[in-house]
């Protein structure tokens, strides 16, 4: 069980080569401490439901908003999502949720 956690955190180590040095240490606390990476290095949380709901937490700003693309700033870069019948069901401050026909989702870094 040991040598398996010594495995999958150098394994998220050797993932994550572009890095500053900030972000290396907030990483290595996280994956001592065992936190959530996203609330400790303030990363986008995305869940997806099916292909057709989605929500986007920790984010900075939309982007572009259309009935076939949105995208959004991240810490992390931009999360674009295309489809049809894109619509913004929610937007706080903590996060937006997108609902419609979601056929791709990239990561634009």
């Amino acid at each position: 069980m040991i040598k398996q956690k010594k495995q999958a955190a150098n394994a998220s180590t050797n993932l994550n080569l572009n890095l500053n040095p900030k972000q290396a240490i907030s990483q290595k606390i996280t994956s001592a401490l065992e936190l959530p990476k996203e609330v400790v290095m303030n990363l986008p949380l995305i869940t997806l439901i099916g292909n057709e709901d989605m929500t986007v937490e920790n984010f900075k700003g939309v982007l572009e908003y259309s009935e076939e693309r949105v995208r959004i700033n991240t810490t992390a870069g931009i999360v674009r999502v295309e489809g049809k019948k894109l619509l913004l069901k929610q937007i706080t401050a903590d996060n937006i949720g997108i609902v419609g026909n979601i056929m791709k989702v990239e990561f634009l870094v």
